[in-house]
C-alpha cells in the first residue's frame, strides 16, 4: 500500500485547515472590533487581547514560513546566521503578549470565582423586563 500518497494528501489537508484556521481568526478580531466594543466589559477585553495575540502566532508563523524559512539541522534554540535579528525581537513580543493574554484570561477567571464585585459589567439599564401576566403558562400558575 502507498503511504506516501495519504502523507501528501494530509499534508495538504494539514495546511488547508491552518490557512482557514488562520483566515477565521483574523476575520473574527476584525468582526469582534467592529460589531462588539471590546472595552464595554472586562471579558470582552480579554477574549479580545487572546484572540488578537493568536493573530500575532499567525503572524509568526506567516514570518516563519516565506520571509525566514528554517533550515533543517541547527539548533533550534540558537537562531542560524542569517536570520533578521527583528524576527527573534518579533517572536518575543508575540509570545510575550500571548502569555499575558492567557494570564489575564486566568486571573479573570479567579476574581470571577473569588471577587465578582470587582468585575466591570456593561450597563444594561435600557432593557425592561417583560411582565410574566402576558404569558399564559406562568398566569396559570398564579
Amino acid at each position: 500500500m502507498d503511504f506516501e500518497f495519504i502523507n501528501s494528501l494530509m499534508m495538504v489537508a494539514g495546511r488547508i485547515l491552518v490557512g482557514y484556521i488562520s483566515f477565521a481568526i483574523v476575520v473574527f478580531v476584525i468582526a469582534y472590533y467592529i460589531l462588539f466594543d471590546p472595552r464595554a466589559t472586562t471579558a470582552g477585553k480579554f477574549i479580545f487581547r487572546f484572540m488578537l495575540s493568536l493573530v500575532g502566532v499567525i503572524l509568526l508563523s506567516f514570518v516563519g514560513t516565506f520571509i525566514s524559512p528554517a533550515t533543517s539541522g541547527y539548533n533550534r534554540s540558537i537562531p542560524p546566521p542569517d536570520v533578521f535579528s527583528w524576527i527573534t525581537l518579533l517572536r518575543i513580543i508575540v509570545y510575550g503578549y500571548v502569555a499575558f493574554a492567557i494570564t489575564s484570561l486566568a486571573v479573570l477567571l479567579a476574581i470571577y470565582r473569588w471577587w465578582p464585585t470587582r468585575i466591570k459589567n456593561k450597563n444594561l439599564a435600557f432593557v425592561e423586563p417583560r411582565s410574566t401576566k402576558d404569558i399564559p403558562i406562568i398566569r396559570n400558575f398564579e
